[in-house]
């Protein structure tokens, strides 16, 4: 069961990978968020592309409906980070 969680004055990390459109929602309280604003921007790119591919694949061989459920299985019990469709 999916907790929701308010992330209203949470950065945001727009992305693309394989075409889709995400954004990485990250709580500027948290532990890392120094890490992620520290990182060149390609490396951070990088990172989300292999996590998404290692976690679900080709994004783009799948529908919004898949990539939400997907993505809801992922963000379960997320505390300070949050990816989601753009």
């Amino acid at each position: 069961m999916t907790t929701l969680i308010d992330t209203t004055n949470w950065a945001q990390f727009p992305l693309t990978v394989d075409g889709v459109d995400f954004v990485s929602l990250i709580d500027p309280t948290g532990s890392f968020y120094p890490q992620l604003v520290s990182m060149p921007s390609g490396v951070f790119q990088a990172f989300h592309a292999d996590m998404i591919h290692s976690l679900i694949g080709n994004p783009s061989l799948m529908t919004a409906e898949e990539l939400a459920d997907e993505l809801s299985v992922i963000n379960d019990g997320a505390t300070q980070a949050i990816l989601a469709l753009a």
